[in-house]
């Protein structure tokens, strides 16, 4: 029986072009971005969100492969590492605010398999452990005093 994806991928990245408005998206700091899902609470699941720079096909391949693997049962939590996304390392979960709801955060370790705990972990993977808004290249705003 060939599964069926029933829930959307938001993507959110410099260059990509606002499926509403059209205006072209510029504001992530370089390294970063803001792919995510919409639809996963259908399974009583958490969305998922990646938010480092990947091409858009493998962001995608990785969210509807987790999608896939809820939509069959499996229920993933915060701390939780996924084996076979990669050969050689697994992906963790971790829980963290998008657009005002909770989403799991799918966290790909460094080339030496570090996460972004580690103060040796490798831009731009170490942005993984940052809020999704602190991601955004924010305009520098003049100091004020009161």
């Amino acid at each position: 029986m060939k599964r069926k994806i029933d829930w959307i991928i938001h993507a959110v990245s410099n260059g990509i072009a606002c499926a509403d408005c059209g205006k072209i998206e510029k504001s992530f700091i370089p390294g970063a971005c803001n792919f995510h899902t919409h639809g996963l609470a259908k399974y009583g699941h958490p969305d998922l969100q990646i938010v480092i720079e990947y091409p858009p096909q493998e962001i995608a391949r990785i969210l509807n492969t987790i999608g896939l693997r809820v939509q069959d049962g499996a229920r993933f939590s915060a701390g939780d590492l996924i084996q076979g996304i990669y050969e050689d390392c697994d992906v963790r979960l971790d829980t963290f605010e998008e657009t005002g709801r909770n989403v799991l955060r799918v966290i790909i370790p460094d080339k030496f398999n570090r996460y972004p705990e580690d103060p040796n972990c490798e831009y731009p993977y170490n942005l993984q452990a940052f809020p999704t808004e602190m991601l955004l290249d924010a305009p520098s705003q003049p100091m004020t005093m009161s």
